[in-house]
C-alpha cells in the first residue's frame, strides 16, 4: 500500500521545520487550511486524512486494529515511515492529540515538538483519583447505544452540540456533514476507540515539549482535563484559548496559529 496516497497526503512549503497536522473524528484536513496557510512561509505542512476518514483510501481502515487509538499511533509512525520523517513538529486534534502521545511515548525520537489541541488524557471521569474527564461511563455507554441505534440522528446533535458557536451555525452543518460521510459501522469502532482510551499511565514517557491548546465551554474536553493533562506531561505546558466548542481552529484560525506558531518555529518565528 502506498501511505500516502492511502492517506491522501498533501505537502505545502518548503523550508524551515517539518509540521505534520493530523485532523480529529470527523473532521478533514482542510480544516487546518488556515494553519497551513500561516506557517507555510516559514515550515513544510504535512496534512492527511486519518483511516476510516470518508476522504481516506477505505483499505487503511482495520475493525480490528482502529478498535483501539493504537492503530491509529501506528498509522502516524508508519506515515512518518513512509515520508522519510523524523524530529518532525506534531500537530493533533482531538483523537489525533490521543494517537499522537501514543506515537511519542513509542518512540521518543518521531517528535521535536508536539501541540495538542483540544485532546483528552481520559474523557471518563475518574472519582477515585478527582479526576474530571467530562463524561461518566454511563455517558459514554449511552452515547454508544445512540451511535448503534442510529448514526445520523446521533451525528445530527452531536455535532451541533461539539462545534458549539450557534450563532455561527454553518461550521456544526459542515462538520455535521462530513461527520455523517462515515459508515456506521467504522463510526461506532473509531468512537469507542477514542471514549474508551486512557492515557493516563503513560504521559511521562512523552519527552518532547508539548503545548497543550483548549478552547473554552468545550463539552468534549472540560478545562480541568486540559490543564490535567499539561501537568502530568513531562514538558507540558497548557495555553488556553478565548475560542470556544471542540474545534477552535475551525471557528477562530486566526487565534490558533497565532497560539501555535511561535512555539512550532521556535527561533525561526
Amino acid at each position: 500500500m502506498d501511505r500516502l496516497d492511502a492517506h491522501r497526503v498533501r505537502i505545502v512549503g518548503d523550508a524551515g521545520p517539518t509540521v505534520l497536522l493530523a485532523h480529529g473524528l470527523g473532521g478533514h484536513q482542510r480544516h487546518w487550511d488556515p494553519i497551513v496557510e500561516a506557517l507555510a512561509p516559514h515550515a513544510r505542512c504535512i496534512t492527511f486524512s486519518i483511516a476510516g476518514s470518508p476522504d481516506a483510501d477505505p483499505a487503511l481502515f482495520s475493525p480490528l486494529r482502529h478498535q483501539s487509538i493504537t492503530g491509529f499511533a501506528d498509522d502516524v509512525a508508519l506515515l512518518c515511515s513512509a515520508l522519510g520523517v523524523r524530529d518532525v513538529v506534531y500537530v493533533g486534534h482531538s483523537v489525533s492529540a490521543m494517537a499522537g502521545v501514543l506515537a511519542a511515548a513509542a518512540d521518543p525520537g518521531l517528535f521535536s515538538r508536539m501541540v495538542l489541541l483540544n485532546g483528552s488524557p481520559c474523557y471518563v471521569d475518574d472519582p477515585d483519583t478527582g479526576y474530571v474527564g467530562g463524561f461518566t461511563r454511563q455517558q459514554i455507554d449511552d452515547a454508544f447505544a445512540a451511535i448503534d441505534a442510529d448514526f445520523a440522528l446521533w451525528a445530527g446533535g452531536f455535532g451541533r452540540l461539539l462545534m458549539g458557536n450557534d450563532s455561527t451555525p454553518r461550521f456544526a452543518d459542515d462538520f455535521i456533514t462530513s461527520l455523517r460521510r462515515y459508515s456506521p459501522d467504522v463510526a461506532s469502532t473509531v468512537f469507542r476507540a477514542a471514549f474508551n482510551t486512557d492515557l493516563r499511565p503513560l504521559l511521562g514517557r512523552v519527552a518532547a515539549p508539548v503545548r497543550v491548546l483548549q478552547s473554552q465551554e468545550d463539552p468534549a474536553v472540560p478545562m480541568a482535563a486540559a490543564r490535567w493533562f499539561a501537568e502530568a506531561l513531562p514538558d507540558g505546558h497548557l495555553l488556553p484559548l478565548q475560542a470556544r466548542g471542540h474545534f477552535p481552529h475551525v471557528v477562530d484560525p486566526p487565534e490558533v496559529a497565532a497560539a501555535m506558531t511561535p512555539f512550532i518555529l521556535g527561533d525561526a518565528a
